[in-house]
């Protein structure tokens, strides 16, 4: 049986992240002996021409899925489209494995929905078994929709073979620098009334084994050509011992790369946050929530501010940059909870943010939303960005979360404007501040060039000339992405990504072709390469 995988798009701030979920997929369909592709319309433009073009050229004969919840509509439109050619369809991921019956009402061209881990149930479909037998699924027979039991999660996580992103566009991750994300276990204790979290994947930490995990590290980095590595774990840091050991095999192995994680702050000490650092870690995300104890203990956070200011001033004092991350809104916000969580924030000298309260199926807060004092205000998923208010509490509408969202982070880009303006004036940026500035750029560069398949679709030329200026005069001339990308910025961005082979062309007679390049395998053909000299 011949599979497809679509990764539908979705808005987003933070940058594209690779659909681990799908590469998980894929490789276990691949090594049970069956054909896998990947269609991915993130990172390029989305339409419905190119899920036909895909279905007449590769002639799937099952089509897979897994949206999150603000991207559902998009799945909608691919699967009825992939339907009329005959394919199979499923859905799987957070959405609907708390929204199957929903969905499967909504639309009649879906005709499976996989609920929880989806590596072997899909498999399981795939290989053809009878669909009453397969735990995990919801389906339709005779007009009927059936829930079959839930399936038990993967033990040993240690069967999975590695993700096969070989399959995705790596070179379109790695020309946003985005990173590319890595699992090393699944499972989360705690119960958080915002978060399906463990309802996915089970309340008890499963580990990968650490030498599988550095294996895979090795691959993203000498293979794939990452120099950055998101750890997508729901809690890395749950388990100290482990990542001493995780940290020590990476430093004993001599790679070189930086990695981001998602931890709490109270589930880390100095001596611990030392060795991640030293092993390559970055960044580490916090959620934090609220300024406000009584909110915290409602939201079943299980920890108190004291312990937030510690776990922060810890990572500080260590130098790792820690984002702490609130949300507006959560069962007992008021006024004066929000104004409590900003100057919090604000305290604990390191970056900080807001999300603003989204009920996404599954979580507890949508299904005792009357009992926790919320009021639901709709069910556009589209909607559901975590940006904008979707609830309001008894003291808090929806007009007041959003315009303190918006005044905060207007704020915020003004003054880091303000400051950079100056900086820039007077030569005192520091280095750290003009990468972040060329980060920043190069990303709004890239990703005008990816949502507009700048490459595919004017990246041929005719005539004689310097490639590289002749595929930034066209860009530039296609679009004046920003004051800052100039002709000659454009120039130099082309030219650092074919120096860092994410852009390659090839000559032939009197034209040039540009194209987004494929290191599969590149360290293994070096190897080979090397020992044959």
């Amino acid at each position: 049986m011949k599979v497809l995988l679509i990764n539908v798009p979705y808005p987003f701030n933070e940058g594209p992240t690779i659909p681990l979920g799908l590469c998980y997929l894929a490789a276990v369909l691949e090594k049970e002996g069956f054909e896998v592709q990947i269609l991915d319309l993130l990172v390029s433009s989305f339409s419905i021409k190119k899920i036909v073009d895909k279905m007449k050229e590769y002639k799937p004969e099952l089509v897979g899925v897994g949206p999150i919840t603000i991207s559902y509509h998009n799945a909608l439109r691919a699967v009825e489209v992939c339907k009329k050619f005959g394919a199979t369809t499923v859905m799987g991921g957070c959405h609907v494995s708390f929204y199957d019956r929903e969905a499967l009402q909504e639309a009649p061209y879906l005709d499976i929905v996989v609920r929880g881990e989806g590596e072997y149930t899909l498999l399981d479909i795939v290989k053809g078994k009878d669909l009453k037998s397969i735990d995990g699924i919801t389906y339709r027979e005779d007009g009927q929709i059936i829930q079959n039991l839930p399936r038990k999660f993967i033990e040993n996580l240690d069967e999975l073979p590695f993700p096969a992103k070989h399959l995705l566009p790596l070179s379109k991750y790695r020309a946003y620098k985005t990173g590319c994300a890595m699992m090393t276990g699944r499972g989360c204790p705690y119960n958080c009334t915002f978060c399906v979290g463990g309802k996915m994947v089970g309340r008890k930490p499963r580990f990968r084994d650490l030498k599988l995990c550095i294996d895979e590290l090795e691959e993203i980095v000498f293979d794939y050509g990452f120099d950055l590595v998101n750890v997508v774990d729901d809690l890395l840091t749950i388990n100290h011992k482990r990542v001493f050991a995780f940290c020590d095999e990476i430093i004993s192995r001599g790679i070189k790369v930086q990695w981001t994680a998602f931890s709490r702050v109270d589930t880390v000490t100095k001596e611990l946050l030392s060795k991640m650092k030293e092993a390559g870690c970055i960044f580490i995300l916090y959620g934090v929530e609220s300024g406000n104890q009584r909110i915290l203990d409602l939201a079943k956070k299980r920890t108190n501010l004291e312990k937030i200011r510690r776990g922060v001033a810890i990572s500080n004092e260590v130098g790792i940059t820690t984002l702490s991350s609130f949300i507006l809104g959560l069962p007992g916000e008021t006024k004066e909870t929000i104004k409590e969580s900003l100057d919090f924030g604000k305290s604990l000298g390191n970056w900080y943010g807001y999300h603003i309260l989204t009920p996404y199926p599954g979580t507890e807060i949508r299904e005792r939303a009357e009992e926790l004092g919320i009021k639901i205000l709709h069910s556009d998923f589209s909607r559901y960005d975590a940006n904008q208010a979707i609830t309001e509490t008894k003291d808090v509408s929806a007009e007041y979360i959003n315009k303190v969202a918006k005044d905060f982070y207007d704020s915020l880009q003004t003054t880091m404007d303000l400051r950079e303006e100056e900086h820039k004036k007077q030569g005192t940026l520091t280095q750290e501040e003009k990468d972040f500035i060329e980060l920043k750029e190069r990303r709004i560069f890239t990703w005008h060039i990816l949502k507009r398949d700048y490459i595919e679709r004017h990246g041929k030329f005719t005539g004689s000339g310097d490639p590289v200026e002749l595929l930034a005069a066209e860009i530039y001339k296609l679009h004046s992405i920003s004051s800052f990308m100039t002709k000659d910025r454009t120039t130099e961005e082309i030219r650092k990504m074919l120096e860092e082979s994410i852009l390659g062309y090839k000559k032939d007679d009197n034209s040039v072709t540009w194209f987004w390049t494929d290191l599969s395998g590149r360290r293994r053909h070096h190897e080979v390469f090397a020992h044959a000299h």
